[in-house]
């Protein structure tokens, strides 16, 4: 075992260094987490420890050993998503001796191998304490990756203090063959940040593509003697933990833009280890008080018959499904009717798409009723609200793709009017239920709500004022609300937490576990009063490892999260699989796309419930998941190549149109989506045109002309022949003809 202080080799199974006695520790290559000595598996990941001090290279090897291998943090499983690289953020440390020519021309070369060999244990020994990843010696240097493979949190800043403690510890090395030659070595590191493709080679080598190993290398060789040299990329992501020196924009050859360079001199603050530990209870409802007694007030009013609508607005991950979920348990004794709806991304061209949410739960459908079993409920429901079921039940059928009803008159209207008479019945449904027993309407995410919903929002909003009806909307900033704001109308901007309520909600996340004073300044401080941020940050440092020191909170959600997806093994490969079917999905229809045993997809899936990355609702083969947040989705999405995204979609695509062709036929929209991100122009614009004729039967003419518009744009990838100019002007026609409607 080789001691990470000195780099002397000591027998197995001792737990101090006989030369310099020091403690021993195993570093566990996968992770990088330390390991008292003598134990045979990493506490952290499970792996099995080598006990030879991470990826120094021993005495008794040539100091100039060949690439080393790059694996994975988790066996792959081809049946999933058959993955040969992913996109990743990486931070390179270039590392290289100053002055290694002229040393070697004046010893021998035994000796100048042996010397070698204690630079490369010390260097490696330096930057795996601090989490990296030796993937090359190159001559005297040395690459080192932050981020691959496992992904951390604050990977700039490990790199920056492991090239600062590489320079110190080489800069100390001695010996009798330091002592004999008077050699004293120094180094140059330089390090560069950014997005590449880590991939495979021929072996097992993990292959980088992009320019950020060569930047890092460019870099390292503008640096002096005994310094670190960092980009303006790392600086942004470390500013503040470190002293650093402007060094101006230096011109790198074959780097066609000056780089803006800093000499990193030492860190600016010590701070103490994160603890162990794992929060999984509900996120303290602070600082919210105010908002929610005003929801409540709004309630009040509702139930007396002074219908309300109240629209919350804040930004991605401020609070506002927490504010919904809070108010919801406050009246929770009250007599009220409680329906609930969401935007989704996916679905926000998708005429109606959140008002079959919301009808499916007011019948109290459980997903495994017949058609018929549906369509007699559907009758009950509208006749209880006491509406002309004539006309109701074949309109609002036809919404719920049920069975055309043959007990009724066949319905006689043009477009415009069956869409008006639609919004007309479905307002009028709403409002004899309010009638009935005070109703709660939760929309969330109105950013993400298809045109036709919003226009029944709207309709709502219009003539709900003498109703005991309260419209619980949530949109994000950029939301711009289509009506005019009444008295009866009140919009709540739900602002950052300040830092006091921002400290209580982190000391609720992490319960009973200690957690460093410094370290929750820095949650305070990095998470900017962003309460999804701060839960995210503070579970991911309770989750990490309590022998290695957390260097920095991460600005950005993204990346804790692609630090947690590393960590769920085979489950973060059904993650992307997922990511790509949407935000929503269903059990059956991940089952159909992946090809791994049914128990372990489950067992997946489990993975992700205890991990808080997505929801359930209802239990398997009738479940369906949610990703607990769209930039969840999105961090497992882009993970994944453009060839390996496209790849799925087609997958996705081809069993939509095998094993759920009721689906493919309802929403062809979203089979257009899944052909188009397959790269099938030809059948993605076929599905956009049967989208948009479905629309126009429907009278959701603004949704038609979208998807017209999106059947011409596949058309343009298309290599040009009569048969497309005739589908192009069939495509114009059709567009004419819905244009008519909107004007």
């Amino acid at each position: 075992m080789r001691c990470g202080k000195c780099g002397a080799q000591n027998s197995e199974g001792k737990r101090f260094c006989g030369d310099c006695g020091a403690p021993l520790e195993n570093r566990c290559s996968q992770c990088g987490a330390d390991n008292p000595a003598g134990k045979r598996f990493c506490g952290d990941c499970g792996a099995a420890l080598a006990g030879s001090g991470g990826s120094a290279p021993s005495r008794d090897r040539d100091p100039l050993p060949p690439t080393a291998e790059v694996r994975s943090p988790t066996e792959k499983s081809d049946a999933v998503t058959s993955v040969d690289g992913e996109r990743r953020h990486l931070t390179v440390l270039f590392s290289d001796l100053a002055g290694s020519t002229e040393i070697a021309a004046h010893l021998d070369a035994e000796d100048w191998r042996e010397i070698a060999a204690q630079y490369q244990s010390t260097a490696a020994a330096a930057v795996t304490r601090f989490g990296g990843h030796v993937a090359k010696y190159l001559g005297d240097g040395l690459m080192v990756y932050f981020g691959w493979p496992q992904a951390h949190e604050d990977d700039a800043e490990r790199a920056v203090r492991a090239g600062l403690a590489v320079v110190d510890d080489v800069a100390a090395l001695k010996g009798r063959r330091f002592a004999e030659h008077k050699v004293k070595l120094a180094v140059r590191v330089g390090i560069q940040t950014g997005p590449v493709v880590m991939g495979r080679g021929g072996g097992a080598e993990a292959d980088v593509f992009g320019d950020v190993p060569n930047v890092a290398s460019r870099v390292q060789s503008t640096a002096e003697p005994d310094s670190v040299v960092i980009t303006a990329a790392v600086y942004r992501l470390v500013s503040g933990l470190f002293v650093v020196e402007d060094r101006g924009a230096h011109h790198l050859k074959g780097i066609e833009h000056p780089v803006q360079l800093y000499r990193a001199i030492q860190p600016t603050v010590v701070r103490g280890r994160a603890q162990r530990g794992a929060a999984r209870s509900l996120t303290p409802f602070v600082g919210r008080e105010d908002d929610l007694r005003l929801l409540l007030s709004r309630w009040e009013r509702a139930r007396e018959g002074l219908g309300q609508l109240v629209l919350v607005i804040g930004e991605a991950g401020i609070g506002k499904s927490r504010l919904v979920e809070e108010f919801r348990a406050r009246i929770r004794n009250d007599t009220h009717v409680w329906v609930e709806c969401a935007g989704e991304q996916l679905f926000q061209s998708t005429p109606f798409h959140a008002v079959t949410q919301l009808l499916g739960q007011r019948l109290g459908w459980r997903g495994d009723e017949s058609p018929e079993e549906r369509l007699n409920q559907l009758e009950r429901s509208l006749e209880l609200a006491k509406l002309k079921l004539s006309e109701a039940v074949p309109l609002i059928a036809e919404l719920l793709n049920l069975p055309k009803p043959e007990n009724y008159p066949p319905v006689t209207f043009t477009p415009e009017q069956r869409r008006k008479r639609l919004l007309a019945n479905l307002v009028g449904w709403m409002l004899n239920v309010a009638r009935t027993q005070p109703l709660i309407l939760a929309m969330e995410d109105l950013h993400w709500i298809d045109p036709s919903t919003l226009e029944l929002t709207q309709t709502l909003v219009e003539q709900a004022a003498t109703a005991p009806l309260m419209l619980l909307c949530t949109g994000r900033p950029e939301f711009r609300v289509p009506w005019p704001m009444r008295a009866h109308h009140t919009q709540v901007s739900v602002n950052r937490l300040n830092e006091r309520h921002t400290r209580e909600m982190i000391a609720g996340v992490v319960a009973h576990s200690a957690l460093a004073p410094d370290l929750v300044d820095e949650v305070v401080k990095r998470t900017d009063g962003v309460p999804l941020f701060a839960e995210e940050l503070t579970r991911l440092i309770l989750e990490g490892d309590s022998r290695s020191p957390v260097r920095e909170i991460p600005t950005t959600l993204h990346d804790s999260l692609t630090a947690r997806l590393d960590r769920l093994g085979p489950a973060k490969e059904v993650a992307q699989v997922a990511a790509v079917i949407g935000r929503e999905f269903t059990y059956a229809l991940l089952r159909a796309v992946v090809s791994i045993d049914e128990t372990l997809l489950q067992s997946a899936l489990q993975r992700l419930l205890d991990a808080e990355l997505i929801y359930a609702r209802g239990i398997p083969p009738e479940a369906t998941y949610q990703f607990k947040h769209a930039l969840i989705r999105d961090s497992a999405y882009e993970v994944l190549l453009k060839a390996q995204r496209k790849k799925l979609h087609g997958e996705i695509a081809s069993v939509l149109e095998r094993d759920f062709a009721q689906l493919a036929q309802t929403e062809p929209e979203v089979l257009a989506i899944h052909h188009s991100g397959a790269g099938d122009a030809d059948r993605s614009s076929a599905c956009w045109q049967a989208a948009g004729e479905r629309a126009v039967i429907r009278g959701a003419f603004p949704e038609a002309k979208e998807y017209y518009h999106r059947a011409l744009a596949e058309l343009t990838r298309l290599e040009k022949s009569p048969e497309l100019l005739r589908r192009e002007i069939l495509l114009w026609i059709g567009l004419g003809h819905v244009s008519t409607f909107l004007f």
